[in-house]
């Protein structure tokens, strides 16, 4: 587990208001709690501190001593209350995102830390620490499918619809409320790749992937059945209104591996880790690769990087909030919940990551210039399957197909398993 940052640099501090004594202290106390966590030069972006001048080396050592010595050197600006711990699943672009949009101005409006924590997703940890009566996180970011099983296993909170207002209610799309669950945000999964590697041609369509003779070379899958099963069928040429249906069949099952074949020898297989598509790209390991639209948007948008999507057989899915059973901090995790839930918070995450927000009257605060680069844009949205979660929990063919993947997964010909860099 890895803690992530806890300032970035586009952190917004209102200005031109003076500071009471009590918010200059709690800023103080922040500071000081960041420095001995990530060090001056991840907080603050200044120099290490042997590298200060001999001046500066007082006062941050004056600084220490009166927090030691007057006992405030505490994680959160409320004596004897412990701090919201919220998790996010993932890292780089999409944590930062969470960061600008839901957990700073969530401090600087409640005067409250709170501790930002990511992993990978899965339900490993939320089971370890329910079942352990030793509940750790408050509030964490999970796909929808995980938040019904782990609903089901008694491992969440139930969220009582009424806290977030009728009206607000109304305004989510149905499925992104669940009994344990409020939804955050729509995203994509999509194929990328690099341009300046395909300079013969660009792939435009899904099947393009599948093409080792147009467009030869090393391809990166997620590991795991879900999305590629689905996309063979759409490659195939599957209508995304029936691919579940075949995939419920022995026959389009089949189908599906074959499909797979196709390219077998040549995948590289990821982990669940938005930022091992982009390295693969930028390494030029793969040719064409599974990713998150958002952080392949972020790395074109914000660092012009020459990478690029083919938005056809895009596949939708929710990510949500939800709240481990048992936490003693049950009130916060809603209260952050709820204050996450505002259509124009959910338009600054918008504006930060490509990804949709899931109230319908959050579409009218996003950035016009940025509303072309969501999943759901008219002009990416042409051919789009979106995620049955329902069908790879309940029906008896998933565990089936969960058994062959895993086989078909190990049997040659291979390639490797992608190990990130270090």
């Amino acid at each position: 587990m890895e803690r992530t940052n806890t300032f970035y640099e586009e952190r917004q501090i209102s200005s031109g208001t003076r500071p009471s004594a009590a918010g200059l202290m709690g800023t103080l106390r922040r500071y000081f709690i960041c420095f001995c966590q990530q060090y001056v030069s991840d907080c603050l972006s200044i120099p290490h501190i042997f590298k200060r001048s001999r001046l500066e080396r007082i006062g941050l050592f004056a600084i220490v001593t009166f927090f030691v010595s007057t006992g405030s050197l505490q994680a959160e600006p409320i004596a004897g209350k412990p701090p919201l711990t919220v998790v996010s699943r993932g890292r780089g672009a999409y944590t930062k995102s969470q960061m600008l949009a839901f957990v700073n101005p969530y401090r600087e409006m409640k005067n409250r830390w709170v501790n930002v924590e990511h992993y990978n997703g899965g339900l490993a940890q939320i089971r370890d620490q329910v079942r352990r009566l030793n509940v750790k996180w408050d509030v964490v970011d999970i796909e929808i499918a995980d938040a019904i099983r782990a609903c089901e296993e008694g491992l969440l909170e139930k969220i009582d619809r009424a806290v977030l207002g009728r009206s607000a209610v109304d305004d989510f799309y149905p499925e992104a409320l669940q009994d344990c669950a409020v939804g955050e945000s729509i995203y994509a999964m999509v194929i990328a790749y690099n341009a300046d590697q395909l300079a013969a041609g660009k792939p435009s369509a899904l099947a393009d992937f599948f093409d080792l003779e147009r467009f030869p070379g090393v391809r990166g899958l997620r590991n795991s059945p879900v999305v590629n099963l689905e996309w063979a069928l759409m490659a195939d040429g599957v209508p995304v209104d029936q691919v579940y249906q075949v995939l419920s069949t022995d026959s389009g099952v089949d189908r599906a591996f074959k499909v797979l074949d196709r390219i077998k020898g040549n995948i590289v297989w990821l982990e669940d880790d938005p930022l091992q598509p982009l390295e693969v790209l930028r390494n030029k390991k793969v040719v064409m690769t599974w990713a998150y639209s958002g952080g392949i948007l972020d790395a074109i948008r914000k660092r012009n990087e020459d990478l690029a999507i083919v938005w056809d057989g895009q596949v939708w899915d929710i990510v949500v909030w939800v709240i481990p059973k048992g936490t003693v901090n049950l009130k916060k995790a809603l209260d952050f919940i709820v204050f996450a839930s505002d259509p124009k918070r959910m338009a600054v995450h918008a504006n930060y990551i490509s990804y949709a927000p899931v109230r319908k009257s959050a579409m009218a605060f996003i950035d016009d210039s940025v509303r072309k680069y969501l999943p759901t844009a008219k002009e990416n949205a042409g051919n789009v399957l979106r995620l049955d979660y329902k069908w790879w929990l309940t029906n008896k063919k998933a565990i089936e197909i969960a058994a062959r993947f895993a086989q078909w997964r190990v049997e040659k010909p291979w390639r490797y398993h992608f190990e990130p860099e270090n």
